[in-house]
C-alpha cells in the first residue's frame, strides 16, 4: 500500500515563522516610524521655504511689500493675521501689502495660504519674525538687517528639527538640527 504524503507546516515551522516575524517587526516598525516623522518635518519645511520664496518672489513681481504672517484662522472665509507669538503651527497668510501696514486688511490681495501643520509637528519662530515677515519690492527683508529664523520641530526635540534661516537679503537658508542649536520650544536665536 502507498501512504499518501501529507503536506503544511507542522508546529514547530510554524512557530519559528512567527518568532521570526515578531524580530522583524520589532526591528522594523521603530525605523519605518522615524521615517515617517522625518518625511513629515521635510515636508513642512519645504512647505514653508517654498511659501517664503513665494513671498519674495511676488514681491520682486508686483512691485509692492509682500507679507507672510502667521494666522490662528487661515482656513477662515476672512482669514486674518495672528495667533499666539512665535508660533506658526496654526498656519499663515501671504498677501500683497498695498497700504503697507503689515496687517491684512481690505484692498491688500491675498496670494497664498499657508495651513495648519499636523500631529506633534511645531512651528517657531524668534523676535524677528515673531509675527510677519515682510519682502520688499527688491527682494530683501523689512526686517532691519536682521535674520528671521523659524524652527520645524516635533515630539523628538531639536536634534531632528529643522532650522530655515532668513537673511536680510531675502534668502531662506536650510540647517538641519544636528548642525546648529535649535530651540523648538522658545524664540530660536541666531
Amino acid at each position: 500500500m502507498h501512504r499518501q504524503r501529507q503536506t503544511g507546516f507542522t508546529l514547530i515551522e510554524l512557530m519559528i515563522t512567527l518568532v521570526i516575524g515578531a524580530i522583524l517587526l520589532t526591528q522594523g516598525v521603530p525605523s519605518f516610524v522615524a521615517t515617517i516623522k522625518n518625511n513629515r518635518l521635510i515636508g513642512y519645511t519645504n512647505d514653508l521655504v517654498t511659501d517664503i520664496n513665494l513671498a519674495r518672489s511676488e514681491a520682486v513681481k508686483r512691485g509692492v511689500r509682500v507679507v507672510l504672517c502667521r494666522s490662528a484662522n487661515p482656513s477662515a472665509a476672512a482669514p486674518t493675521c495672528g495667533g499666539t507669538a512665535n508660533t506658526w503651527t496654526t498656519g499663515w497668510l501671504i498677501f500683497a501689502d498695498a497700504d503697507a501696514d503689515g496687517t491684512f486688511s481690505a484692498g491688500d490681495t491675498l496670494v497664498r495660504v499657508g495651513l495648519p501643520v499636523s500631529g506633534t509637528t511645531t512651528i517657531i519662530s524668534n523676535a524677528v519674525s515673531n509675527n510677519n515677515l515682510e519682502y520688499n519690492p527688491d527682494g530683501t527683508t523689512n526686517e532691519g538687517g536682521n535674520t528671521a529664523v523659524f524652527a520645524v520641530c516635533d515630539d523628538r526635540g531639536a536634534g531632528t528639527g529643522r532650522l530655515v534661516q532668513i537673511n536680510a537679503m531675502g534668502r531662506p537658508q536650510l540647517v538641519k538640527g544636528s548642525d546648529t542649536a535649535i530651540s523648538c520650544t522658545a524664540p530660536a536665536a541666531v
